[in-house]
């Protein structure tokens, strides 16, 4: 019967396009056929520049609330969804400006599970690691970490998919007055704010609120100033769909609090050493140990970073963690796979 069915399906479609209905069907046949890693439609920013900056005051700042971290509920546990497409491995190109090598944090480089002060502002990588600012649906100011990503745009942040859409919900979910603050330690704003132009997720994030899909990036707006905000604080690199497992990785972010931590704020920038790891056989989450939580929130994973030069590579983003009442219940610290969805929404929005 395949042969027969094969057949009538190609003398309907032949029959639809005569009678000027094709561009209806393709139309479905894509929506339903999108898979969770695709890019979803995305946000652009209808507001004025000006009219952003307005509105981020020094008060509406400091009002502005960590993102709550999701919780992966037991549908997505038992979708354990590979994030993985064979032969699309990317590695993002080395960033073009040299600035001055930082001299690291007072403590020394490596920190372990627990995190410490990054300490050193002013020079890579703090300047290429920031908080971004959103208005949520309700109308209350959020916040959480972001990292610039060498893109041909020169003014893309990596960040993670709850940073920008409420998850789940289509479309009508996506945040709003995004701004973006280079190394903000103790709510300074030493290379500016940037206003953003537009957002985007995977359909994964947008559509299901699936945590293996919990991926997103902002394109900035140039300034007159001082050119393209990559151009302006330099970019981390990129690897992406190359695995989990990877040694010598720092993540970042700026947390309010933490497992068993009483002294995160959410004003300063923190970091964290180890090694990465897949959480499961079938579930291709990245695990690291590190106990920032609330506020790290799309704080990049950078592999290979080096204080010489201040640049690594990003391999994933912080995304949640087991907790319950409200509070961490251990160290692991988990990333959705940076595989085809990072690429997808990486190859999207970096051109914007």
């Amino acid at each position: 019967m395949q042969p027969r069915s094969r057949h009538a399906a190609i003398v309907l479609a032949t029959l639809l396009a005569v009678s000027g209905m094709s561009a209806t069907v393709s139309t479905q046949a894509s929506a339903a056929a999108a898979k969770p890693s695709a890019p979803a439609t995305g946000v652009a920013n209808k507001a004025g520049t000006q009219s952003l900056l307005d509105f981020w005051t020094k008060e509406r700042m400091r009002a502005a609330t960590p993102e709550p971290v999701p919780v992966m509920d037991a549908k997505q546990v038992q979708e354990q969804v590979e994030n993985v497409l064979p032969g699309q491995a990317s590695e993002g190109s080395l960033p073009t400006r040299k600035l001055s090598p930082p001299a690291g944090p007072k403590t020394g480089l490596l920190a372990g599970q627990v995190a410490e002060r990054w300490g050193r502002q002013g020079s890579m990588p703090a300047i290429t690691i920031g908080k971004i600012y959103y208005t949520r649906n309700d109308g209350t100011g959020g916040y959480c970490s972001g990292s610039v990503i060498n893109a041909s745009n020169r003014g893309t942040v990596w960040t993670a998919g709850h940073c920008i859409h409420a998850g789940g919900g289509g479309s009508g979910n996506y945040f709003s007055n995004f701004i973006f603050v280079p190394d903000a330690d103790n709510n300074s704003e030493p290379w500016g704010r940037w206003t953003w132009k537009y957002a985007n997720t995977t359909v994964g994030w947008q559509d299901s609120g699936n945590l293996h899909y919990d991926i997103a990036a902002i394109a900035f707006n140039a300034q007159a100033a001082h050119g393209n905000l990559q151009d302006w604080t330099g970019s981390q690199g990129y690897k992406f769909n190359q695995g989990q497992a990877w040694s010598g990785v720092n993540t970042f972010g700026f947390p309010q609090d933490g497992y068993q931590r009483t002294d995160f704020t959410g004003n300063d920038l923190w970091y964290c050493f180890g090694n990465t790891s897949r959480v499961g056989i079938f579930d291709d989450l990245i695990k690291i140990n590190c106990d920032m939580h609330h506020g790290a929130s799309g704080g990049p994973w950078l592999q290979d970073l080096q204080l010489s030069r201040g640049w690594g590579y990003i391999i994933g983003a912080y995304s949640h963690r087991a907790f319950a009442n409200n509070a961490p219940t251990d160290i692991v610290a988990k990333s959705a796979n940076h595989g085809d969805g990072a690429i997808n929404v990486f190859n999207d929005v970096s051109v914007r």
